[in-house]
Parts: structure tokens; sequence; C-alpha cells
């Protein structure tokens, strides 16, 4: 399939292109058909020369236009607007919305029948199942199980006399 396309030339940090018609399949800076005109985008106003007439020919004969030359000419479809970035929140805005959330929680909650006592944290850390706990204090947990390992090594391997073989 032929395109019109952007072919750049200029240097590094010097953009140069040419407006040219190519098989599609061709790398961007490889052999065209025939070049249809030149875009400088460094010059103010932005130098555009085209042969206008070839151009049309080249559309008669099924080119297709590519984005890039749409965009330079000025007829290239709307781009979809970009997302928004997420705004970075601050520890202290972190905080006040933790505090904002809990304070609704409390005035949503229902309220307690009279022979309940209401929960507080310490009694919700004692509730929490076994699991839990072992993995608040596993580090301390890793370092007694591997000082038993060790005694039971010590203990078990008794010393070997290399001399004192039976046979």
């Amino acid at each position: 399939m032929l395109k019109i396309r952007l072919m750049r030339i200029g240097t590094k940090k010097k953009p140069f292109y040419r407006v040219v018609a190519v098989d599609e399949r061709n790398k961007r800076t490889g052999g065209y058909i025939e070049l249809l005109g030149t875009y400088n985008p460094l010059t103010e106003p932005k130098d555009i020369k085209l042969k206008q007439d070839r151009i049309d020919y080249w559309i008669k004969q099924g080119a297709q236009m590519s984005d890039g030359y749409l965009r330079m000419v000025g007829k290239a479809p709307q781009r979809p607007p970009r997302k928004p970035k997420k705004e970075k929140v601050s520890k202290e805005a972190e905080v006040s919305k933790v505090s904002e959330v809990t304070e609704e929680k409390k005035e949503e909650a229902p309220a307690q029948p009279a022979g309940e006592e209401p929960k507080t944290e310490e009694k919700a850390s004692e509730e929490k199942p076994e699991e839990e706990k072992l993995e608040v204090g596993s580090e301390k947990m890793d370092n007694e199980v591997r000082s038993e390992n060790q005694d039971q090594e010590n203990q078990e391997i008794p010393p070997q006399n290399p001399t004192s073989h039976v046979t």
C-alpha cells in the first residue's frame, strides 16, 4: 500500500523532513517513489513546501496519508485529552484524611446495647488470631528457633575421633 509520509533527513536535534510517496513497508529513511515537498519545523513560521498537484495524483492512486503528514497539514483528527496526573499527597494531608474518615465512621456507628462494652484498640488487638500475633514477633521467634536448632545440632552430633575406628 502506498503512503504519503514524512521522511526525516535532519541532523540530531535539528529535524528536517521530506514529504514523500512511499511503499508503507519501507523504512522511514528508506527509498521513496516520489518527492512531494519539504517541511522545516524549526523556522518561524514553519516552512512547508508541497507539490499539491502530485499529492492529489497519489491520493487518487490510493495512497493513504500518514498521521505525521496530516498533523503537519492541520487535518489530523483530534487526539483524546490526556488523563490528569495524580497529585502527590503529603503525609500531613494523609493523616487529616484518615482522621476525617474515622470521625465519619464514629458518627455512622450504631449505638451499643447497654450490656456490652465498646471495643477499644487494646481489646481488638487481643482478639487477633494467633497467626497475626506470630507475624508481629516473627523475627524474635525466628531467632529463638534458630538458636534452639543450633543447640540441638551441637548436642546430637558427638565429636568423632579419627583414630578410633572399630574394625
